[in-house]
């Protein structure tokens, strides 16, 4: 089944939070949102007449929000945060859209570049009449480009979790899966323990919804000190390497104070501010290092032209 823009589902989620947030049933306000394509809207409302929670409907109507993003609503209905977690979702969600729209507008002009410079340098083909020579080398610049764009596209659709490995280790963009990832465990963990839920509960949930190696082993490690009678603190302490940058220090203050849960939430929305701060700054250096590449292949083959102009003089000379 198709999957929703970002647009659309952050406005859905934003009419049916209204919906909610003025008292409705789950399914009269998912009927006055604004339909979802598909049948969707109407599996929902089946589902809910079913008696099933939010985050149980939303996945069996295929509804287009990540595993991390269930989660998180999964322990925002159980602590009664539900419709603040689907603004701050359709927030997140927005921003996303703009990002990409920022992205496609800076790299439509080294793009646009590429294609002039390929046709440029292959035009001499052309004036001289081979019409072959001129496709072929224009060819073997832009169709590898074209195939590297659909082979990028087509993987990050197909191989969300390879997608999500590559942007761990790229440059900016590994800030920004860094301090979401971090930010999407506290949110959890806060909901969770608003909902009173237990520590071992509230950390395998955010683990979970954080979706991240690090984060997996934290809480792997949380899960084994809690277990044994000792503090989730003590298990950060001595994994500090996994452990997000203050989170030790936030975490334990929490504990200690028994402000665990604010701590948390504001540690949520700090990391998630990076986060977006990184993914804007990604938006706006990789499309300039594409267009550094492509003016050093211009350069590059004007180099070469001059150089063959300037042997056939000498041949000529001679």
């Amino acid at each position: 089944m198709a999957s929703l823009s970002d647009k659309r589902l952050a406005e859905w989620l934003e009419q049916v939070a209204e919906g909610l947030d003025a008292g409705m049933q789950p399914s009269n306000a998912i009927a006055l949102a604004k339909r979802l394509p598909k049948g969707r809207s109407e599996s929902l409302e089946a589902a809910f007449q079913e008696g099933r929670k939010w985050a149980d409907a939303l996945e069996l109507a295929e509804v287009s929000l990540s595993f991390a993003e269930l989660s998180i609503l999964q322990a925002a209905e159980y602590s009664g945060r539900l419709q603040t977690a689907m603004k701050r979702i359709a927030a997140a969600r927005r921003e996303l859209a703009k990002v990409k729209r920022r992205m496609l507008v800076a790299a439509a002009y080294p793009l646009f570049i590429l294609h002039f410079a390929a046709l440029a340098f292959s035009l001499p083909y052309l004036v001289d009449g081979d019409n072959a020579a001129f496709l072929v080398s224009a060819g073997m610049v832009l169709v590898p480009v074209w195939l590297l764009g659909l082979f990028l596209v087509a993987g990050a659709k197909l191989f969300p979790q390879g997608a999500k490995s590559v942007a761990r280790v790229l440059p900016v963009f590994a800030g920004y899966r860094r301090n979401w990832e971090a930010g999407t465990l506290c949110e959890v963990l806060a909901s969770g323990f608003a909902a009173g839920m237990d520590t071992l509960r509230s950390w395998e949930i955010a683990a979970n919804a954080a979706d991240s190696p690090k984060l997996y082993r934290l809480a792997d490690a949380v899960l084994e000190s809690v277990s044994s009678g000792g503090k989730a603190s003590e298990a950060i302490a001595g994994q500090r390497k996994l452990s997000p940058k203050g989170f030790e220090q936030v975490y334990r203050s929490g504990e200690e104070t028994g402000s665990l849960e604010e701590n948390l939430e504001a540690a949520a929305k700090r990391y998630h501010s990076d986060a977006k701060n990184q993914l804007f700054l990604a938006s706006m250096l990789y499309p300039k290092i594409m267009l550094i590449g492509i003016f050093a292949y211009i350069g590059y083959r004007i180099v070469a032209w001059v150089s063959d102009y300037y042997e056939e003089l000498m041949n000529i000379n001679v």
